[in-house]
């Protein structure tokens, strides 16, 4: 199949040489770009840091070595979070498997409300409620922006002639402002939607389409994603 890959990079170029090793044609189109944001000028020492994004983990690697220590507990929102918080050096990680409700029932099972604030660095207003839930159950959270994600003004022409060319199998979109930004830049071209399939990542994805045919992963992550290619278009 020939796909869109609307995913920013580096992920997009990764996920892209993952497609051809498994027969697939990738035209790269990334509709978001990350802007990495430095510290902020006190940071409490935490009890934990929580990630919730590859991204989440780009940002505080970049960030001084001094200013976080790398033997803070580290909670994750899956496995590909946790093996980038472990490349990153942190030497005590551990994965949720699932989302942020599955983050936060770890943290209230393994931390310890006492134990001191959790870090948790992250977008400006990032999706999903974490930070209420682990409230809730008790926790102080310093909740940061550590990167912000800018949206692409204009369609790659590659992108472009494919949609209206019928040379498009599918598109795959990771996040609810992936998408949201792939159907605001592809309004002229809605007509030519119609016959593409979407592979989401979630329902929360697959909501901010209008047309298409939508296919939902299982799972949030790239695997059962990619799993849904083997149905093909």
């Amino acid at each position: 199949m020939r796909l869109l890959v609307t995913r920013p990079e580096p992920d997009a170029s990764r996920t892209a040489t993952t497609l051809a090793a498994r027969g697939h044609v990738s035209i790269l189109a990334p509709m978001l770009t990350t802007a990495f944001l430095p510290p902020p000028s006190i940071i409490t020492p935490p009890a934990a840091i929580l990630f919730t994004s590859v991204n989440a983990v780009r940002a505080v690697a970049a960030w001084p070595p001094e200013t976080l220590p790398r033997d803070v507990p580290v909670l994750t929102v899956g496995d590909r979070t946790a093996d980038a918080a472990r490349a990153a050096g942190f030497a005590d990680v551990r994965s949720a498997d699932g989302d942020s409700a599955a983050l936060a029932s770890l943290a209230a099972e393994i931390l310890d409300p006492r134990a001191g604030p959790l870090l948790y660095p992250t977008l400006a207003t990032p999706s999903g409620d974490l930070s209420a839930r682990l409230r809730t159950a008790g926790f102080t959270v310093d909740q940061i922006e550590a990167y912000r994600m800018i949206a692409a003004t204009a369609l790659p022409e590659l992108a472009r002639a494919a949609i209206v060319g019928g040379t498009l199998d599918g598109a795959l979109l990771y996040s609810r402002r992936t998408a949201e930004t792939f159907i605001a830049l592809t309004a002229p071209l809605k007509p030519h939607l119609a016959a593409l399939a979407f592979y989401c990542l979630s329902a929360d994805v697959a909501a901010a389409l209008e047309t298409g045919h939508i296919r939902i992963a299982s799972e949030p992550n790239e695997a059962a994603l990619l799993a849904l290619l083997e149905g093909g278009t």
